[in-house]
């Protein structure tokens, strides 16, 4: 199948859309601000700072804000590791929010101290996991829309998600529609292609309308399977229960979409709104040559670009010259002054 990868390098963060033929399927932002993050791949030194033989694993202190945790069966021939021993470890699961990587052991390792040894780009990445992907450099706007949470089915009903910290729930909704089982069969399609275009996974549950017929119920699983048949990703489903709730899981090697862009309750991080209002402002750059434009954004967005997270003026300003500014005050928004 041909795929082509559309990728932005925009201010602070770099933004990527996988598309086979046409269809748009899988959707990535790597900050700049996260660079330091253990990502699938990654090489790390890492130090063994504490066995458990009750979870049949070691924590790794690998330098970063949480241990990475290596499971013994991950690396059955890794040596008998003893609490303070140096080695090199490949992340085979990334950071997620509030706990560390899972690791696999590499080699033993002469590094004195946990540090990151090597890593991907986001583009390199994508490279090695679609062989043959074509890339291009554009604009990839429609990142800024692709964590809604209300999903509209054709023909009536709705799809509602939300990420837990335990898992991903999802709700169908018959709606006005006529047939339960129509609905079924429309939104599991849906479902398959939203999970995996915001890279969502662990485990995901899924509350379908009611089908008191056992054969529209086998029908409906086996549309699942077909649905999840094409992701890249492994996925696992389990049988439909007698209240109509389909469970399965997806493994979810990186950060989703979702949990970058927003915070827990879904809403989006000041980061977010900042990176947001630049990406607005190097617009209205661009389309007014020559103008002084003044931003007027809110004062915790301020304060998160005055804190020098990212070198944001100076990319601006080498984007459409050093004709702008940023200020804190009432309603956001930008004013062109020729």
């Amino acid at each position: 199948m041909k795929r082509r990868c559309v990728i932005e390098e925009a201010i602070g963060e770099t933004r990527a859309g996988i598309y086979e033929g046409r269809k748009l399927v899988e959707l990535y932002v790597r900050r700049e601000t996260d660079t330091g993050k253990p990502r699938q791949g990654d090489i790390f030194a890492g130090r063994v700072s504490k066995i458990d033989q009750s979870m049949g694993g070691a924590f790794i202190d690998i330098g970063t804000e949480h241990d990475g945790l290596f499971k013994f069966t991950n690396s059955p021939n890794a040596p008998r590791f003893t609490e303070g021993q140096m080695a090199e470890f490949e992340v085979s699961k990334a950071t997620e929010i509030g706990k560390g990587p899972v690791l696999k052991f590499k080699q033993l390792t002469q590094e004195k101290k946990p540090a990151k040894l090597s890593g991907d780009d986001l583009k390199t990445m994508l490279a090695k996991r679609y062989e043959g992907i074509e890339f291009a450099e554009a604009t990839v706007s429609v990142i800024d829309d692709a964590t809604e949470t209300e999903l509209a089915i054709k023909g009536g009903g709705t799809i509602s998600l939300e990420r837990t910290r335990a898992l991903v729930a999802i709700d169908v909704d018959k709606g006005t529609a006529v047939s339960s089982f129509d609905v079924c069969m429309a939104a599991l399609p849906m479902i398959a292609h939203e999970l995996r275009l915001r890279g969502l996974g662990g485990l995901i549950v899924i509350d379908l309308p009611n089908l008191r017929q056992p054969r529209q119920r086998n029908t409906v699983f086996k549309a699942a399977e077909r649905a999840f048949a094409d992701d890249p990703n492994n996925v696992k489903l389990a049988p439909l229960s007698r209240f109509g709730v389909l469970e399965l899981t997806r493994f979810k090697p990186e950060l989703s979409l979702d949990e970058v862009l927003n915070n827990r309750i879904g809403r989006p991080t000041t980061e977010t709104v900042a990176l947001r209002a630049l990406r607005q402002l190097e617009r209205e750059g661009r389309a007014h040559p020559g103008a002084k434009l003044t931003m007027t954004v809110r004062h915790h967005v301020m304060n998160w670009l005055e804190d020098g997270h990212i070198d944001w003026k100076a990319a601006l300003t080498q984007r459409f010259g050093a004709r702008f500014e940023v200020i804190a005050g009432g309603t956001p928004g930008i004013v062109a002054d020729r």
